[in-house]
């Protein structure tokens, strides 16, 4: 009958819903590494009960990344939480909060992640935006045409990530510091190591050389997080394994 048809398919998009208020933080986002890597590091760094929610397809029309129906799903009832919602968010109790560096911010005021006084407080808030002007060149590559796609990234890392990550370089080597902001991590140091790892990666099927060769303060860094004890479980679960990017981008 119609109206069982109709309860099955309710049933369907409440499971790709989040549920408020939540008894611990989420985290939603795509099954994907993308923005969301660095806040789900933040938690586990900090030892926080936390979970994550990743957005699921509904009726299985898109070929690609059906994620993408649960997300629009639940979209409109999030709206009403927070009209600048958009994913990753993060949920804390009945406290919804969007934007990545907003999530990051949010989290490293709980977590105590953002330094120790103002004046790393300042250096992590410069940090964070910088690491996104990097992240969003990246994004208008991997998501870009695909037919400038090789060419583009090819001249991104003999251009941009030179640049790039030189001015994190000469950060490290000014200020003294093993991390970003200070010598202990903080929420920068999770995206720096998140962009890093991703240009390691990357690099590979365009036969370009590993861009941390040439930073080894940077490199220091990226090994430094990638072995500290508070983020063994992250690398060894399923969170670090997922996709870079989403399958339709033309690198995944």
């Amino acid at each position: 009958p119609r109206s069982q048809l109709l309860q099955i398919q309710r049933n369907k998009m409440a499971a790709t819903m989040v549920k408020m208020p939540t008894s611990k933080v989420t985290i939603a986002y795509a099954p994907v590494r993308g923005l969301g890597a660095a806040i789900k590091m933040c938690c586990e760094f900090a030892g926080a009960d936390y979970e994550v929610f990743e957005y699921q397809g509904v009726e299985n029309k898109l070929e690609v990344d059906a994620w993408r129906e649960g997300w629009w799903a639940d979209k409109p009832a999030m709206y009403e939480k927070n009209s600048m919602i958009n994913i990753p968010f993060v949920v804390d109790g009945e406290t919804v909060v969007s934007q990545s560096n907003a999530c990051l911010t949010y989290l490293g005021r709980k977590y105590k992640l953002l330094g120790s006084n103002d004046a790393e407080l300042t250096k992590v808030e410069q940090c964070l935006c910088e690491l996104m002007d990097l992240r969003n060149t990246v994004v208008g590559i991997c998501y870009g045409p695909p037919d400038t796609y090789e060419q583009r990234a090819k001249d991104h890392f003999d251009n941009y990530v030179q640049v790039s990550f030189g001015k994190f370089e000469k950060w490290l080597t000014v200020n003294k510091t093993k991390f970003l902001g200070a010598d202990v991590p903080t929420v920068a140091d999770f995206h720096m190591f998140e962009m890093l790892d991703q240009h390691e990666t990357w690099c590979k099927p365009l036969g370009k050389p590993q861009p941390l060769d040439k930073f080894p303060l940077l490199k220091e860094l990226h090994t430094n997080i990638r072995t500290h004890p508070n983020l063994a479980k992250y690398f060894d679960g399923p969170q670090y394994k997922l996709t870079i990017n989403a399958k339709r981008a033309n690198f995944f």
